[in-house]
């Protein structure tokens, strides 16, 4: 005895009528997965070196990327900077 048989499932389709019966179509394609989204771009990382000094990489649209390595006091100038370009609707 077989597992449909032991499940009644094998007499039960046999006994079905098969204008009871929907085929389905014979020339069914299943759909293409959608594309997964897109990964959000990356401009650029901050890190830190085994010396602890703090690195800032930009990376361009092409792939290619500029680090500047910098020390404490050369991060609080740029910070500086930065700020000094913020206008007062900025703050």
């Amino acid at each position: 005895m077989n597992f449909l048989e032991w499940l009644g499932v094998k007499k039960a389709m046999e006994d079905t009528d098969p204008k009871n019966v929907v085929k389905l179509p014979v020339d069914y394609v299943k759909p293409a997965p959608p594309p997964p989204p897109p990964q959000p771009r990356e401009y650029y990382r901050v890190g830190v070196t085994d010396e602890g000094q703090t690195t800032l990489t930009f990376i361009t649209d092409h792939g290619s990327s500029t680090t500047l390595t910098m020390n404490k006091e050369a991060c609080e100038q740029m910070i500086r900077m930065l700020r000094a370009t913020y206008t007062d609707s900025n703050n």
